[in-house]
């Protein structure tokens, strides 16, 4: 084995065991049993202790002490558990709740490390490169801290460097959480069927993204150019002169932090306008580009004067394409109209129903689900409740939601609380109408249908092109008797494998009977060398029918169908 697989095996087994000793400090030492992770450390039996040790004695919810869990073991878990606190179809509300809670506020690393990596992304020292550089970062999160620093410009920037051996940490972590999906696929049928393995790929697929801080300072490019224009919200500048994988440099922005600024005293009408420009940024984020930003909670979001909005942090966007859109469109617009076929049109757009689901049942309960807000004041209509509702509805039916989809729910409700905090009558669905009606209106404009036409017109004349020419050669080969016709069969060749089984077993049971029938007739006869006045081949032929038939039904019985 390779030295560096050595080493990496090491760094597996010594996380590992701090892994289970935290899981049994917060109780959850049956996982450990469930998954026969005990087999996989070193000090078998000192983990053992230790991980059944604490489970009857704590008080807490097993959701906040999951949470806890997570903000423990470090940058990999908490971002883990960041991502599961958007997928409410794979565990319950409850804990996507409790998970979105998740803080990945951390202790500072020193400044020799924020140096080194500094150097190393640059080729120069933090002071070699800035005018100014402040060694005590003013926030620290899991994956890096944040520092001030000034440029030889003159400019106001803020630089967050990633934590050293970072790679090196979510490699190990990754290793252990495939290590934890393959052991619940095997021993936890309950759990096999969300495919654990494929959570941790797409999970994989977001962190490698996340810790190359050029993938978010790409994001914010955009989220910039989409509001070039808007005077109510701000994005921070890139400089990307000094800005590398593993240091990002933004303009600095010197507003008020929105948790700060809910606990200050300001004007009702501010406050309303805070809450109107914010609201209006995701939306249109959402419905306008189809590029928004996945978790703008209070921490994320700055108030400048004026009341403009700010945001940051762009590490988790969402992404909504054009097809996407346009069958949202299609559910909203059928939805205001109490259309069950139009929704369930739009449900197929979205690839959500699955062949087999009887949507007969579905038709019902979404019909009942419109029955309960329909005549209701939108005013007085509870957002989150309404989309827990959706979900329940959607998972009961087993409807694949779109994965986009998750940052959509929590990004609606996410500001949706935030706006309802900062304005007590605030209202998402009324401030919603104007970008879906905008989006019908652009989705039927004549100048987009003639769009459309053009578009798909050359596609259209290919076809009309080659089809003359496919029919005639079609004629040609059926005039000819040469047409050949290939089909694949799906799923067949296990039914013929079992066909095959059968009328073995069938063959096999013909031949034991005519031994069986041979020798009694054998033995009728009283012909041939006897043995206690026996035929011999008569007795010979009853053995061997005998232990033919032993082992027909040992088979049968192993194969577990009778």
């Amino acid at each position: 084995m390779p030295i560096k697989k050595i080493s990496q095996k090491i760094r597996d087994i010594r996380r590992l065991n701090k892994i289970l000793r935290i899981l049994g400090k917060h109780g959850f030492g049956f996982v450990v049993q469930r998954l026969h992770l005990e087999n996989y450390t070193i000090g078998k039996g000192i983990i053992k202790n230790r991980v059944f040790r604490y489970f009857a004695d704590t008080q807490e919810s097993r959701a906040v002490r999951l949470r806890k869990v997570l903000e423990e073991l470090g940058p990999t878990f908490i971002k883990f558990g960041q991502i599961l606190s958007v997928r409410p179809d794979l565990i319950p509300l409850d804990l996507c709740e409790e998970l979105s809670k998740l803080q990945d506020r951390v202790p500072p690393f020193p400044y020799e490390d924020v140096k080194k990596q500094i150097k190393d992304s640059f080729g120069k020292l933090p002071e070699e490169l800035f005018s100014f550089f402040d060694p005590v970062p003013f926030a620290a999160a899991s994956l890096g801290q944040v520092h001030k620093a000034q440029l030889p410009t003159g400019e106001h920037v803020v630089i967050k460097v990633q934590r050293p051996n970072l790679n090196t940490i979510i490699t190990t972590d990754m290793d252990i959480l495939y290590t934890f999906a393959q052991l619940a696929d095997r021993y936890m049928p309950d759990i096999r069927v969300l495919n654990p393995t494929i959570i941790v790929d797409e999970f994989s697929k977001v962190i490698t993204k996340e810790i190359d801080f050029t993938y978010e300072a790409h994001n914010m490019d955009k989220f910039r150019k989409n509001f070039k224009d808007n005077k109510t919200v701000h994005i921070p500048k890139v400089y990307w002169d000094y800005t590398k994988p593993r240091a990002l440099t933004t303009e600095e922005i010197k507003g008020i932090r929105l948790n700060e600024y809910l606990l200050q005293s300001h004007t009702a009408e501010e406050k309303r306008a805070v809450a109107v420009n914010g609201a209006n940024a995701v939306l249109q984020q959402i419905f306008i580009d189809g590029f928004f930003h996945a978790d703008p909670h209070p921490g994320n979001i700055f108030v400048l004067p004026d009341n403009v909005s700010a945001f940051i942090d762009f590490g988790i966007v969402g992404r909504l394409d054009e097809d996407t859109r346009h069958a949202i469109i299609i559910l909203l617009i059928a939805v205001s109209k109490k259309n069950i076929t139009g929704i369930i049109k739009a449900l197929e757009m979205l690839e959500a129903i699955e062949e087999e689901c009887p949507t007969r049942d579905l038709k019902n309960d979404i019909n009942e689900f419109l029955e309960r807000y329909y005549d209701i004041p939108l005013k007085q209509i509870e957002v989150p409740t309404m989309l827990h509702q959706t979900i329940d509805l959607m998972k009961r039916h087993k409807l694949k939601i779109p994965p986009q989809f998750h940052l959509l729910f929590k990004t609606f409700a996410t500001i949706d609380g935030v706006a309802r905090q900062l304005d007590p009558e605030f209202n998402s669905i009324i401030h919603t109408k104007p970008f879906v009606e905008k989006l019908v209106h652009e989705r039927y404009d004549p100048k987009r249908i003639f769009k459309d036409i053009e578009m798909y017109s050359t596609e259209l004349f290919d076809i009309l092109k080659y089809i003359p020419k496919d029919t005639f050669e079609i004629l040609r080969k059926i005039k000819r008797g040469s047409l050949k016709i290939e089909f694949e069969h799906q799923g067949l060749s296990k039914f013929i494998a079992e066909m095959d089984k059968s009328s073995n077993r069938v063959s096999f049971s013909l031949v034991i009977s005519a031994l069986i029938i041979g020798s009694s007739l054998i033995i009728m006869a009283n012909k041939g060398p006897l043995v206690y006045g026996f035929p011999v081949l008569g007795i010979l032929g009853f053995i061997f029918a005998g232990i033919l038939g032993m082992g027909l039904a040992i088979g049968i019985l192993k194969s577990g169908r009778l």
